[in-house]
């Protein structure tokens, strides 16, 4: 194994803490910077390895759209449970840092950005080196091990919801990116995120 790929693979546990953590204050400016270096690195070195589009354009848009449907209908009943939990106020904790001193507009397309750049490294660029890894059976379910590796770098933020929430978005679009392609991995998180972000909050 190469030292970028090393540095590759184990980046998300340095950048995640200081992101969530160290400049919480400034979180989406942070995650924003923190994705964007991820997904240099990933089409500077591993672009090869992406999966971008396996279907037609209109399945493609399909897909992602009906994955962005299902995710947020999974938050919508989950935010239910939190409340059950008496654990809603680690939800409220996490809108509270995405919305810190960020206006509407520059905020939604910051999360455009974010879930692009989220897409290109996790779900492809990693997932693809995890397919090519040699393993049989990694190669026939990387998105098993994209998806535990998404959320346990979340784990450092404390939050239990946050680290379930991750959980669930990597499974979704692990899943749609492995079967269908990036493209509509991507369309799932951007379309997802301005729903639960901006237009219909479950707050």
């Amino acid at each position: 194994m190469r030292a970028i790929d090393i540095i590759f693979l184990l980046l998300p546990i340095l950048l995640w803490p200081i992101t969530f953590i160290v400049l919480k204050s400034v979180f989406i400016y942070s995650m924003f910077v923190s994705t964007l270096i991820l997904a240099l690195i990933s089409l500077y070195y591993y672009k090869g390895m992406i999966r971008w589009r396996v279907r037609s354009y209109p399945v493609t848009l399909a897909i992602g759209v009906i994955g962005a449907i299902a995710l947020y209908l999974i938050f919508y009943l989950g935010n239910y449970l939190t409340i059950y939990l008496g654990i809603n106020g680690l939800v409220s904790n996490v809108y509270a840092m995405i919305y810190a001193d960020v206006p509407r507009i520059p905020l939604a397309v910051l999360l455009i950005f974010i879930g692009l750049f989220e897409e290109i490294y996790w779900r492809g660029a990693l997932q693809g080196f995890i397919r090519g890894s040699g393993s049989r059976v990694l190669a026939s379910t990387p998105w098993v091990l994209t998806t535990l590796y998404y959320a346990s770098v979340h784990i450092s933020t404390l939050n239990i919801v946050l680290v379930g929430a991750a959980f669930f978005v990597g499974l979704v679009t692990s899943i749609i990116a492995d079967r269908y392609g990036i493209i509509s991995s991507m369309i799932t998180h951007i379309v997802w995120i301005e729903l639960i972000v901006l237009i219909i909050p479950i707050l």
